[in-house]
């Protein structure tokens, strides 16, 4: 059947965020149904869950999806709350591929947390860290 990984991500992007990659995002939380005709350039979208990765669900946690991608003030905002099967680093792919075009410093944006993990690791604008219990 296979375990799955939750995720929790907020961020501002930069104002000067690329139509492609906007488009992107925009298939990727469900705001749009087409996928785009040019993808990025990156790993992450070589990988069998990418499309999927920011809207999954399963019953394994005590949450529902709720991921959109919002103007305000004239910046993106981009907030995720979703649960997949990770089996290829989707996460850390999305993250790679994600972390230029945000408009942050090192604060924490998120989470993930794998099914029988009890720890997190936490998101940090520069990278990831393990969480302390």
């Amino acid at each position: 059947m296979g375990m799955y990984t939750e995720i929790h991500f907020n961020a501002e992007l930069r104002r000067d965020l690329p139509k492609q990659v906007l488009d992107t995002l925009a298939f990727m939380v469900g705001e749009v149904e087409t996928e785009p005709v040019e993808l990025p350039k990156h790993r992450l979208f070589d990988l069998p869950r990418w499309s999927l990765m920011l809207t999954c669900d399963s019953s394994y946690f005590p949450m529902q999806p709720a991921t959109s991608l919002v103007l305000e003030a004239g910046q993106w905002n981009l907030s995720v709350r979703s649960n997949f099967k990770n089996y290829d680093g989707e996460i850390d792919a999305f993250l790679d591929w994600i972390r230029p075009y945000l408009d942050a410093g090192d604060e924490c944006l998120g989470f993930y947390r794998y099914e029988e993990s009890d720890h997190p690791t936490l998101i940090y604008a520069s990278g990831v860290r393990e969480a302390k219990p």
